[in-house]
């Protein structure tokens, strides 16, 4: 007999404990949906264990193979390939149809936490630049632009989240979990951006008599990565403080007038590896307590994957 308690759904006993999560459910008229039938193809019917996962046994093969492929972390469970021995507080997360559409959309791309850099770019004057040229002209600049900046990005393992405007965030460590590695290449990545924007400026000078400068901001941090947004439009992206603090930090190089600046969690990952020049003690906004932020001048040596 184990007391399981299927949060926002009932408190049940239940006696057969051959019986799954997902057939123990059922059993006891919980609407636990299950749209491949109980065949571990979909995760429709995966759970989260909030109590009790050392009574969860483990998971068989071919539960473990959807999960290496979701990225499942060790608490999420298929409801139909899952059994007990002992009480557990669980919830599911798959509530109504539109929930179960979601789930199958999502395929591999399903929420995880990890670790990462979060580098944030912008051009500085933009909005003045763009009123004194034509809307064709603001474009095509924009995309010679962001070319160069990705290529970048790319070019050191990086994932470009999203375009803002001018500005642009890019991740390093979707697919790579060592943190001096993912925040190398970040660095790496920073550098080179401030090299094509010399290439990027002469195209400026010579047809429209400007240049840009721009300034990046660098956190090393924790995120929720997945995908979110309309089933039409969806986009993987990062969640989270950490986000936050990395565009918090590119808005610190203007005032500091200087183009890389990076956290000190960042730095701590790869202080033995790069050439910093001024340390800032500074307040950033919309944040607590003072943040210690170090200029990048270049890197002893690059690191790759």
């Amino acid at each position: 007999m184990a007391r399981i308690n299927f949060q926002n759904d009932a408190v049940i006993e239940e006696d057969d404990l051959t019986l799954s999560l997902l057939e123990i459910a059922l059993k006891h008229g919980i609407p636990h949906i299950h749209i491949c039938g109980g065949n571990a193809r979909c995760s429709t019917c995966r759970v989260i264990i909030r109590q009790g996962l050392e009574n969860i046994l483990p998971r068989n093969e071919i539960e473990q193979k959807l999960a290496e492929k979701k990225g499942m972390e060790d608490s999420i469970r298929l409801a139909c390939q899952t059994r007990i021995k002992g009480p557990v507080t669980l919830r599911r997360l798959v509530i109504d149809d539109l929930d179960a559409d979601l789930a199958r959309d999502q395929q591999d791309r399903a929420g995880r936490e990890q670790l990462l850099a979060i580098l944030f770019s912008d051009i500085r004057g933009f909005t003045d630049f763009s009123e004194r040229h034509l809307p064709y002209d603001v474009i095509h600049i924009l995309n010679r632009y962001f070319q160069e900046m990705g290529t970048a990005v790319f070019e050191n393992y990086g994932y470009i989240d999203k375009y803002m405007g001018d500005g642009l965030m890019a991740l390093f460590g979707v697919d790579e979990c060592n943190a001096t590695t993912n925040c190398i290449n970040a660095i790496s990545a920073a550098l080179q951006m401030i090299q094509s924007l010399d290439k990027v400026n002469r195209y400026l000078k010579q047809n429209f008599e400007e240049s840009f400068e721009i300034g990046i901001g660098i956190h090393f941090g924790s995120v929720v990565l997945g995908s979110i947004g309309h089933r039409d439009k969806v986009q993987y992206t990062a969640i989270g403080d950490a986000v936050n603090i990395a565009s918090r930090i590119e808005e610190q190089t203007k005032h500091a007038n200087t183009s890389i600046l990076i956290s000190e969690s960042m730095y701590t990952q790869i202080k033995d590896q790069v050439r910093v020049g001024k340390t800032l003690d500074t307040k950033l906004k919309g944040k607590k307590g003072v943040f210690q932020l170090y200029e990048i001048h270049g890197l002893i040596y690059t690191l790759r994957t």
